[in-house]
């Protein structure tokens, strides 16, 4: 995924989804300065639904809990170098609950 380290960690999504999701994060951790999350988040969002349409949310950081009602086939949690986001998009239909953590300790 454009050379940078990714795990993913749990996804609901095809793997081209997925391939977009990492890459637009790693894009926007080149871009963006890692102490700005909210800008983080708040870009791949519009990217997302610019791209795939919808309501596209995301959640990153270094440790952080989730629960969320998100689409079937469009949720993925995953890491980049220590940082972790939760990106889903909900529809009001055919959605699930996922609960999930992300509970990481920094020195």
């Amino acid at each position: 995924m454009s050379g940078t380290n990714v795990s993913i960690k749990e996804s609901a999504m095809t793997v081209d989804m997925q391939q977009d999701c990492a890459d637009c994060a790693a894009h926007a951790l080149r871009t963006l300065k890692l102490s700005e999350q909210n800008s983080i988040a708040q870009f791949m969002k519009e990217e997302l639904d610019v791209k795939y349409g919808g309501d596209w949310h995301c959640v990153i950081g270094h440790s952080f809990g989730a629960c969320v009602g998100h689409d079937t086939t469009h949720f993925i949690y995953f890491e980049i170098e220590g940082l972790y986001f939760t990106v889903w998009r909900m529809e009001t239909t055919n959605a699930i609950k996922q609960c999930g953590a992300a509970l990481v300790r920094t020195a």
